[in-house]
């Protein structure tokens, strides 16, 4: 036992709390915390049903919160800071909570015809990303690189949770998502309708800035210990690395994302841009 490494036994830990395949694609109904995610949830629509705020809780922030509730007519309860616990667990909570319940979820049925609906898409498949943080983390850069679907495999997923949603900073609440538990049959659907596949892995012929991330694509990021399945690999399109000149072996998860994201951003909008060097026109 004390010879098995701990982040595999971690990683086991985290692998039993999954998503619940009884659910999958369903909506979500939970109660999330912190001021950002609620500030973004009542900000991208109606996923908010009521709030609970400390009593001794003010602030620029705290007045934006109040302000769109009333707005949208939104149930706002003063409580007092030990109580909002009862809510959302002893967590780092900062005064506020609040219970959502909304879909962020295209389903399979729905699927195909969401791929048609999108110009030159650019996706993000999550294979056995089991970390919520990272999940959370990964999920705040989708939506600010402008990714259109993130496919998470419901076998070895960290659930969708306040966790989540905190980690995110209420970026959950502005992406589209799709959980499966058939991945490969989900990326031959997108190879019929002409969407390539690359695979994010530490050993690749390309790094990421020989790839052409301008076309239609669906980027795969492996888990954190594993990395991308190797029966996944013989289905990808293309393998990239992150080029690398230190000694670490690899990024993790929400890291790599990030930097391969952030260069299909680079590619997508600014690749015509001429280079300018600070203060030098």
């Amino acid at each position: 036992w004390f010879e098995i490494p701990i982040a595999i036994f971690l990683g086991f830990m985290i692998y039993k709390k999954q998503i619940d395949i009884s659910t999958l694609n369903a909506p979500l109904e939970f109660n999330i915390y912190g001021r950002q995610p609620i500030l973004e949830a009542l900000r991208y629509g109606d996923s908010v049903k009521k709030i609970w705020l400390a009593s001794d809780l003010s602030g620029k922030p705290v007045r934006q919160i109040q302000n769109l509730a009333e707005n949208k007519k939104i149930p706002l309860f003063t409580i007092s800071k030990n109580d909002i616990q009862k809510y959302v667990g002893s967590v780092v909570h900062q005064g506020i909570a609040a219970q959502i319940s909304f879909n962020p979820f295209v389903t399979e049925a729905d699927l195909e015809t969401f791929l048609q609906s999108k110009n030159n898409p650019l996706i993000v498949i999550l294979d056995q990303v089991q970390d919520p943080h990272n999940l959370g983390a990964i999920i705040r850069t989708c939506e600010i690189t402008g990714v259109d679907l993130i496919v998470l495999t419901a076998k070895g997923s960290a659930p969708i949770n306040a966790t989540v949603a905190k980690t995110s900073a209420g970026a959950l609440f502005g992406v589209k998502l799709h959980q499966t538990e058939n991945l490969l049959a989900v990326i031959d659907l997108f190879k019929r309708t002409g969407i390539q596949t690359f695979a994010a892995t530490t050993h690749a012929e390309f790094n990421i800035y020989d790839a052409d991330f301008k076309r239609a694509i669906a980027l795969i990021i492996g888990s954190e210990g594993i990395g991308v399945r190797k029966n996944l690999l013989s289905y990808c399109d293309l393998k990239v690395t992150i080029p690398q000149i230190g000694k670490i072996n690899s990024l993790n998860a929400s890291v790599s994302a990030s930097v391969i994201l952030y260069e299909a951003l680079r590619q997508r909008f600014y690749s015509n841009i001429r280079n300018k060097t600070a203060g030098n026109e």
